[in-house]
């Protein structure tokens, strides 16, 4: 017993560094659009009249204020080459500005075009894939900075969100509907031959709405008006991932989640009680390191305004934008107790012995051989447990508390269990 106390003293009263402001525009009067990270360090921020730079992860800054309005997007392709879209100055309405020295310098490309943009995807080909703004959105694509920038129309549903090329042939977007489509009952839909053909992802139901993000071509994670969804066969099917709250009296929301993996991402979150949607509450940033079956809130400042298009450069090297800030975490965001683990027990599994020593067997695994498993320490770390035949060797753990995830088809489960 003194073991399981120490250990749990130890995870709250452990010292880590947190999320923490880095940088404020102070003649901005609204809020940064995009934020984007290069391979070697660099910071891109789009605000609505400046392109802002940091060449050491954050630590100092220069802008770049020649372009009017600024833009509401920036991509980078590699470390040197990077464009900037939609909303610029009129002399340079809806066109685009590229860079090719790691934006130190930057000049418009291709031609001024009238053509309103939600989303925009650019790729290493110097192709680029655009959904318009207007309702219904048409999904168009061309070559980049030549004399005809959109050669071609390739789909129309609605007023699309956001739009995701995983590779050279696979896309999605996710979205309003237009009654007069054909994918009319779904918010997200596919295509799998460039562009040219439609089809809807999953059954329809229960799939993204506001936003998709892809750590794999095959994993993908999205958010819907009020759950989040997950997908491992791209867009085949999709599932709900649980509610870390296990609370059944507010309605949660949450932003487009950011994965750096199959396994690690973080999401922003909020709720309101159920009839009082003008009483929303924020929640904070949300870790998972299980693909999304557990979560936990970090560690954001105080007075915590709400955290948009959170990037990050690897699994614990992340930025978010909060009003007219930047903040930025070196270790995750540091990580607290567990969200709830008692909820969403949908599988007929048993988990014994509880404590155990030696091994620990969870009855009734074969009724699902598709099953996906991983286990977690209480401070948050994925440990090593390989279950066969329903039987894993703990031996090599050390003394603490543990939890253990299955993910079906058919529901999660996930058990807390004792290591003596």
């Amino acid at each position: 017993m003194q073991i399981l106390i120490g250990a749990l003293f130890l995870m709250t009263s452990l010292g880590y560094t947190q999320w923490y402001e880095v940088y404020t525009y102070s003649n901005s009067t609204g809020t940064f659009r995009d934020i984007e990270i290069t391979s070697d360090g660099k910071v891109f921020v789009v605000d609505k009249d400046t392109i802002h730079r940091s060449a050491d992860y954050g630590d100092t800054w220069s802008y770049d204020a020649s372009w009017g309005n600024g833009g509401s997007k920036v991509q980078f392709v590699s470390v040197d080459t990077g464009y900037v879209c939609c909303g610029l100055s009129d002399e340079y309405e809806e066109n685009h500005l590229m860079t090719i020295d790691g934006g130190l310098t930057w000049a418009p490309c291709g031609n001024d075009i009238s053509l309103g943009i939600n989303d925009i995807e650019y790729l290493p080909d110097e192709v680029v894939v655009a959904a318009t703004r207007f309702f219904p959105t048409w999904v168009t694509v061309g070559a980049y900075c030549q004399s005809t920038i959109w050669q071609d129309s390739l789909a129309t549903m609605g007023e699309v969100y956001d739009l995701d090329v995983l590779n050279d042939s696979v896309m999605f977007m996710c979205g309003a509907i237009d009654p007069p489509d054909p994918f009319a009952f779904s918010t997200t839909i596919k295509s799998v031959d460039n562009g040219n053909n439609w089809q809807v992802s999953g059954e329809g139901f229960e799939v993204p709405y506001f936003g998709m993000d892809w750590p794999t071509d095959s994993v993908g994670y999205g958010n819907g008006l009020t759950d989040m969804y997950k997908t491992t066969d791209q867009g085949e099917t999709w599932f709900k991932l649980p509610n870390p709250f296990d609370d059944n009296e507010h309605v949660y929301l949450y932003a487009t989640p950011e994965f750096v993996s199959e396994e690690i991402g973080y999401v922003t979150a909020g709720r309101y009680p159920i009839g009082q949607s003008s009483d929303v509450e924020s929640l904070g940033v949300l870790r998972t390191i299980d693909g999304g079956m557990s979560w936990y809130i970090t560690d954001v400042p105080d007075g915590y305004g709400g955290a948009y298009d959170i990037t990050c450069m690897n699994a614990d090297t992340c930025y978010y934008r909060s009003m007219g800030k930047i903040f930025r975490t070196f270790n995750g965001g540091g990580r607290g107790e567990p969200l709830s683990v008692t909820g969403q027990q949908t599988l007929s599994l048993t988990l014994h012995p509880n404590p155990a020593t030696t091994s620990l067997v969870i009855e009734g695994l074969s009724a699902y051989p598709n099953a996906t498993m991983s286990s977690i320490s209480l401070s948050g770390q994925l440990v090593e447990v390989v279950f066969e035949n329903g039987q894993a060797n703990i031996a090599h753990l050390p003394p603490g508390i543990y939890l253990t995830t299955v993910q079906t088809q058919q529901g999660i489960w996930r058990e807390k269990w004792v290591k003596l």
